[in-house]
């Protein structure tokens, strides 16, 4: 798969609130993006990809700063809005042919800069909206008890609790999800170990890689991992997706791999 086009102008933009670096709250909005890839398989008709949809969603006004009224995580409110974009600018996509790609870290609690919680509601809206669902855990993530084995035992879900290779849609995907760092602490591995099973998903040849922590791009001023970065730009070919560091232009190339960065952004592809 590769992505022909990404379109510069946001089709859309999702209203929500965060918790802002100094305290307090502040508004913002999500963009989505459209765009076109060649490769998708015959039985797919569009790839929805998102990460770090850290917000949330006022029950009235958008963008109001105030903690009262908030209903649901703003990945729950995307989902919805991708869904009525779908529908109203490409009628020819079948939702149930489509595939959403969730990078991490899917929760945030807008009074608490840096929160993490249980992004279970997120899941759960894009499962509701699309006919499969991929993806793997960021570093803020925090699944409650028996909410892994729900993923797993849920109907067309991929959850990467574990780095793995699967099937979804008729595209073979790889995840990796947490980031390097402490194993003590939620969703983190060992620098050594995440860079060893990197290379073991990549010797497998998955169409797509799911990651949260990305490589970085020095020559682009990109941020990310050093050690991703050597894994991806000697690796095979594929469309890698992740998230956690955000870049001003999400679209990069990086040996025979194309990296799409999703952070604090969404994507709608359809067919070249």
């Amino acid at each position: 798969m590769r992505i022909v086009r990404l379109d510069h102008e946001p089709a859309d933009v999702v209203p929500y609130l965060s918790a802002a670096s100094g305290g307090g709250i502040v508004s913002a909005v999500l963009p989505v993006h459209t765009g076109t890839i060649d490769g998708l398989p015959a039985g797919l008709d569009a790839l929805i990809v998102a990460s770090d949809l850290q917000g949330a969603c006022a029950a009235g006004l958008p963008g109001s700063p105030d903690t009262e009224g908030l209903s649901r995580l703003l990945g729950e409110e995307l989902a919805e809005r991708l869904e009525l974009l779908l529908r109203v600018e490409f009628p020819e996509v079948d939702l149930q042919k489509s595939l959403a790609l969730l990078c991490g870290d899917l929760y945030a609690d807008p009074a608490v800069r840096g929160s993490s919680g249980d992004p279970l509601p997120v899941w759960r809206a894009f499962a509701r909206s699309f006919g499969a669902v991929a993806g793997v855990a960021g570093n803020h993530d925090l699944l409650p008890p028996g909410g892994e084995e729900e993923l797993d035992g849920a109907e067309g879900i991929v959850f990467f609790g574990s780095p793995g290779v699967r099937e979804a849609a008729g595209a073979r995907i790889g995840g990796i999800g947490g980031i390097t760092g402490r194993s003590g602490r939620p969703n983190r591995m060992p620098e050594e170990r995440f860079l060893r099973e990197l290379r073991r998903l990549l010797a497998r040849g998955p169409d797509i890689l799911l990651m949260h922590q990305g490589p970085d791009i020095p020559a682009q001023a990109l941020r990310g991992h050093e050690g991703v970065r050597e894994r991806i730009e000697n690796g095979p070919p594929l469309l890698l997706c992740c998230g956690h560091v955000h870049w001003e232009r999400p679209l990069a190339e990086l040996g025979t791999a194309q990296v799409l960065n999703a952070d604090g952004r969404a994507f709608v592809l359809t067919r070249a």
